[in-house]
């Protein structure tokens, strides 16, 4: 399954469990052109946040913090 896929699907899963998940690429930005970026009630109201150059890091990244936050949601 390729990244595409597979990024299609995390953000269907956490649609599914009622959070709006946004990925943006900065073309003007020399540094940190990536931001993904969580929010929803199953996160009480706070947000999960990384900018950076490497996506599949910053996604991996992202995951972490969300399981910390919200056990079991990605199951």
């Amino acid at each position: 399954m390729g990244w595409d896929e597979c990024l299609a699907e995390l953000l269907v899963q956490l649609g599914d469990r009622g959070l709006v998940a946004i990925v943006k690429m900065d073309g003007e930005r020399v540094r940190d052109r990536w931001t993904v970026l969580v929010s929803g009630k199953p996160l009480g109201g706070e947000l999960v946040r990384w900018d950076g150059n490497d996506l599949d890091a910053g996604l991996s990244r992202v995951i972490v913090q969300l399981q910390e936050r919200v056990p079991g949601l990605l199951e």
